[in-house]
């Protein structure tokens, strides 16, 4: 194991993976990352994540955000497997209230930058959705830039990257169990295959 690091990231799944993808981009290196499972599907809550990705939400930051993962996610694939599948997302509306809601989203979504999303008629919708009964709704808000992530195979492209440009290395099965702290200054993490020196720690483990 690595006996120092500039930074020790804790956490290989979809956070922490991200956030060495995202540093080595910009130039760090010297970057340790570890995890208690096994890379990349560690046993988290990235490994049993559904990956539906949509983009629309009354927060511009958030619909940035998703908008700006969304061609992430589309730029990245593992062993010849796409990263995402841009299959479409479909929110229906059962009630008037409803309806009027996603016209709003509908705004939002506009204000944002989603360009392509629209409204659907109940007929447009079950041509897309055939189980559906068109009788019952009255519509529906249609992206069709969301889609499906695989989070494990994703995890593994970008941490990929990070270890092709020589920013970070990863250890996996590895648990870490306390922190070396003098003065309020982390200088150290230790964990069951040893200590690594550090001044930086990233946590990004899951709940």
């Amino acid at each position: 194991m690595q006996k120092t690091a500039d930074l020790v990231i804790i956490g290989a799944g979809i956070v922490g993976s991200s956030c060495v993808y995202h540093l080595a981009r910009k130039g760090w290196d010297n970057i340790v990352v570890l995890d208690q499972g096994p890379l990349f599907e560690t046993g988290g809550s990235t490994s049993h994540a559904p990956g539906l990705v949509f983009q629309t939400s009354a927060s511009r930051t958030m619909c940035q955000l998703s908008q700006y993962t969304v061609a992430l996610y589309n730029s990245l694939a593992w062993e010849g497997q796409p990263g995402f599948y841009p299959v479409g997302g479909i929110e229906v509306a059962y009630s008037a209230e409803r309806w009027r809601d996603l016209h709003r989203k509908l705004g939002m979504a506009r204000a944002w930058g989603i360009e392509d999303a629209t409204l659907l008629s109940p007929q447009e919708v079950q041509a897309r959705v055939p189980l559906l009964n068109p009788d019952v709704i009255h519509g529906g808000y249609f992206v069709p830039s969301d889609g499906i992530a695989k989070a494990v195979r994703l995890c593994t492209a970008m941490c990929k990257a990070a270890e092709q440009a020589q920013s970070a290395v990863f250890y996996g099965n590895t648990t870490v169990t306390g922190f070396d702290i003098q003065q309020g200054q982390v200088r150290g993490v230790h964990t069951d295959q040893g200590t690594i020196a550090t001044p930086r720690v990233l946590l990004c483990g899951g709940i």
